[in-house]
């Protein structure tokens, strides 16, 4: 092999080497940059707690996390192409047994976490002009899951 040949083949390694480095690099930073992102906040109205978001993966995780601190989650999707797919922009009003509003959100999804005292609330859901509405029924020790879904 020819001083030159060598020569080639070392810079080849080390390319190599510096390359798998480079990659190593990216996916420490990445995986920095994914722990740096903030979970979502809790907003707090009167007796009422919410968290609502869960655009990206990121965040629907750091949402599922937080979901066994509320007793209610809500989950907002249109059916599109044979897929659900998630959707954020939901014109959100949950009120009280005697009408009283709990919450009223205009950009609400595509997840959202509610704690409010004991009792039954009615939840209406709007997206591209489609309301949808469920009751719910929050007891202590319980997890209610709502999942509003649009054709």
């Amino acid at each position: 092999m020819s001083d030159n040949q060598a020569e080639a083949k070392m810079r080849t390694a080390m390319n190599g080497r510096w390359m798998a480095a480079a990659a190593v690099a990216v996916m420490l930073a990445a995986a920095g940059v994914a722990q740096a992102i903030p979970a979502p906040t809790a907003v707090t109205h009167g007796d009422a707690t919410y968290v609502s978001g869960g655009v990206g993966k990121l965040e629907q995780n750091a949402i599922r996390d937080m979901a066994s601190r509320y007793p209610v989650s809500m989950t907002f999707a249109k059916h599109d192409q044979g897929a659900n797919e998630f959707v954020a922009g939901v014109e959100l009003r949950v009120t009280d047994q005697s009408g009283k509003r709990v919450i009223d959100l205009n950009d609400g999804g595509p997840m959202l976490l509610l704690k409010v005292p004991d009792g039954k609330y009615t939840v209406r859901a709007e997206y591209e002009g489609r309301v949808k509405t469920q009751s719910l029924d929050v007891t202590s020790g319980h997890h209610e899951k709502l999942g509003f879904l649009w054709s």
